[in-house]
C-alpha cells in the first residue's frame, strides 16, 4: 500500500514537472505573440499556484525559485529576479491552501500570488528608472496579471484535470 501510494506522489510530481517545463518553453517563446500591447500572461506563475496550491509553502518555494532560477537563465534579464519573486509567490500561494473555498481558492491565490510577483518582480526591475508606484500598478501589475488570472483558469482546469489523483 505504501508503495503504491509512493509511486502516485512521484508520477503527480513527473506531472508537475511536464507542466513546468511545458509552461516555461512557451513563455520564453511563444507568449511574446500573444501579448496585448505589452502585458503578456505569465504561464509558469499559473503552473507554480496549482503546484503550492497542492504542495504547501516550502515544495512552492523550492519549485519557484527552481523554475525562475531557470526562467533566469533563458532570458535577457537581471540573474535571480524571476527567482526571487517567483519563490515569494510559491511560499504565498502555498500558505493560501486551506484560506479560501475550493470555488474560488485557485483564483484568488493566483490574484494574491501573482500580485506579489509582479510588484517584487516591477519594482526592483525598474530601480534606477524615473517610474511612479501608480504607473508600475495600472501600467504593468494589473493588466499583466488580468491576463494572467484569465488565462489561469483555463490552464488551471487542464492542469487539474492530468494531475488529478
Amino acid at each position: 500500500m505504501w508503495e503504491q501510494k509512493g509511486q502516485v506522489v512521484i508520477n503527480l510530481h513527473i506531472r508537475y514537472l511536464i507542466f513546468f517545463i511545458i509552461a516555461l518553453l512557451l513563455q520564453v517563446t511563444l507568449v511574446k505573440y500573444i501579448q496585448i500591447i505589452n502585458w503578456r500572461p505569465d504561464l509558469v506563475l499559473i503552473v507554480l499556484v496549482s503546484y503550492s496550491l497542492r504542495y504547501g509553502p516550502n515544495r512552492g518555494m523550492s519549485a519557484g525559485f527552481g523554475v525562475g532560477l531557470l526562467q533566469d537563465l533563458l532570458s535577457s534579464h537581471f540573474l535571480g529576479l524571476t527567482a526571487l519573486s517567483k519563490t515569494l509567490a510559491g511560499f504565498v500561494a502555498g500558505s493560501l491552501a486551506g484560506e479560501f473555498t475550493a470555488r474560488v481558492k485557485f483564483f484568488l491565490s493566483l490574484l494574491i500570488s501573482g500580485l506579489v510577483h509582479d510588484l517584487v518582480y516591477f519594482l526592483i526591475y525598474t530601480l534606477g528608472e524615473n517610474f511612479s508606484f501608480q504607473s508600475l500598478i495600472f501600467l504593468y501589475t494589473i493588466p499583466n496579471l488580468t491576463y494572467t488570472v484569465i488565462l489561469g483558469g483555463f490552464l488551471n482546469y487542464i492542469i487539474e484535470t492530468w494531475v488529478h489523483e
